[in-house]
């Protein structure tokens, strides 16, 4: 149960606004990559859709440098499963919009109230800092 919340939380941190965003629909509106995410919404849809189709290449496109290599394909292709299960309206609930050294952050909060993860704004782009479907 816990590794399925894990899972969750970290699928909901993948998909930010875009077609999603109020007003939109809550599919993930065919984003091509995880790293195309120009908001939050549309970043967690992102890394989902990469996540379900077990691309590795493009859940890494959507992570910060920081992260990036904390993760293998094997961890995407074994996270793929659970994956398939989730939607972006479960992962992505709210955000909390903010600053930390200069750059924008956006803390993600699933369905359930918990934290999936924090986003931070690179060259326009939102990209996850954490590695939350592992």
């Amino acid at each position: 149960m816990k590794r399925l919340l894990a899972v969750l939380a970290a699928c909901m941190t993948l998909a930010l606004l875009t077609s999603c965003a109020p007003g939109g629909n809550s599919s993930t509106g065919g984003t091509s990559t995880a790293s195309a995410a120009s908001d939050p919404k549309t970043a967690i849809a992102a890394q989902l859709d990469a996540l379900k189709a077990g691309d590795a290449d493009k859940v890494k496109a959507g992570m910060t440098a920081r992260v990036r290599d904390r993760f293998t394909a094997e961890d995407v292709e074994k996270a793929k499963g659970e994956a398939g299960k989730m939607t972006i309206d479960e992962l992505y609930d709210s955000v909390e919009m903010g600053e930390d050294g200069g750059k924008k952050t956006a803390k993600v909060k699933m369905k359930n109230g918990r934290t999936l993860t924090t986003l931070i704004e690179e060259d326009g782009k939102w990209l996850a800092d954490t590695v939350w479907f592992k």
